[in-house]
């Protein structure tokens, strides 16, 4: 399956016409309801033979968000809670990301499931992170200039 081919099932799949600019498009996508939204961006880095599946899914809350990293975390162990993806921290922007690397061989069989899957993924995460609320010790931890630990 070429890039082009991905490209064109995201197009019909999301009723979007999409731009490609050196095996990369980016796009916004919003839940049913229009009340979660998620940046998307789809590239094909050649030299793994892999497309990049990265959708940006939020920020860190200003409180509680050592419970919502343990969350994330404990979704990440054995993809139980992401679809198969990585949910991940980007370094340079401080917001969250779901990614995935997928094979386009992989994908010729059933791009469509696998694709509408991870956007939706994204989408839930999103939501979930926006609507976030820490415990009431982990906010009474912050307001006094604690911390909270996480056992491990």
């Amino acid at each position: 399956m070429t890039f082009e081919d991905i490209v064109a099932v995201l197009e019909h799949a999301f009723k979007l016409e999409l731009k490609v600019v050196e095996d990369t498009t980016a796009f916004e996508v919003a839940s049913e309801d229009g009340g979660t939204r998620v940046k998307v961006l789809i590239q094909y880095a050649d030299e793994r033979r892999k497309v990049l599946l990265s959708a940006d899914i939020g920020e860190m809350p200003p409180e509680g968000g050592a419970k919502l990293m343990r969350t994330m975390m404990e979704a990440n162990n054995l993809f139980s809670g992401t679809a198969g993806a990585t949910l991940a921290l980007d370094g340079a922007s401080g917001r969250f990301r779901l990614q995935k690397y997928e094979s386009p061989d992989e994908l010729a069989n059933d791009a469509e499931p696998k694709l509408v899957s991870f956007i939706e993924t994204a989408l839930v995460w999103s939501r979930s992170i926006a609507d976030f609320k820490p415990s009431v010790d982990e906010a009474e931890a912050a307001g006094s200039g604690g911390f909270g630990m996480i056992q491990v």
